[in-house]
């Protein structure tokens, strides 16, 4: 896939390691975006229906869900669990601007082509 590039945190189960991931790679998100891309001119609501891809695709599923824990020192401190939305939401702003400026760049127009557009 030509262009847009988000890489997240995963635990592989099938190389058995933590990975990272483009979650533009993800193929269901990849088809959402596109047609977000299509039918929602205006930011706000391109946002907004973003967000529900982002939650369906990467929310509370085992899959994409990996613990995080102090190495050393923390002994009282609990690990987490941390799923991909996540780790893109801790970003939201900065990823909603990458994804939706990328819809008229040079960069999004690759992606809407490498996509069938």
């Amino acid at each position: 896939m030509a262009g847009l590039v988000w890489n997240v945190i995963y635990h592989s189960v099938n190389e058995n390691r933590i990975k990272t991931f483009n979650v533009f790679n993800h193929g269901g998100f990849r088809e959402d975006l596109k047609k977000l891309y299509k039918k929602y001119p205006e930011k706000e609501t391109f946002a907004e229906e973003l967000r529900h891809s982002l939650m369906y695709y990467f929310w509370c599923k085992c899959e994409w869900e990996i613990i995080i824990g102090p190495w050393c020192g923390g002994r009282d401190t609990k690990e987490i669990k941390v799923d991909v939305y996540w780790q893109v939401m801790n970003n939201w702003e900065i990823f909603l601007d990458y994804v939706w400026n990328a819809k008229t760049s040079k960069t999004g127009s690759r992606y809407l082509n490498a996509m069938g557009e």
